[in-house]
């Protein structure tokens, strides 16, 4: 009797095609979120640069005016 693979049934394929998008996905925020140490010294900044979002300071929108 031939043994068969274990990647021969259905449903094992498809549970590690789902792991490893899994990890891949992990890995990926792990580097995009946290590969950098942040500054907290102003944290409104810290945030607004790690979300990739521009802050006007209140001097800059007093230069504006």
């Amino acid at each position: 009797m031939a043994k068969k693979s274990l990647f021969s049934v259905p449903l094992v394929r498809e549970l590690m095609v789902v792991l490893l998008i899994k990890l891949v996905l992990i890995f990926a925020i792990r580097i995009f979120w946290f590969s950098d140490p942040v500054d907290m010294t102003n944290p409104q900044d810290a945030v607004s640069q790690q979300l990739g979002l521009s802050t006007i300071t209140p001097s800059q929108s007093e230069d504006q005016q």
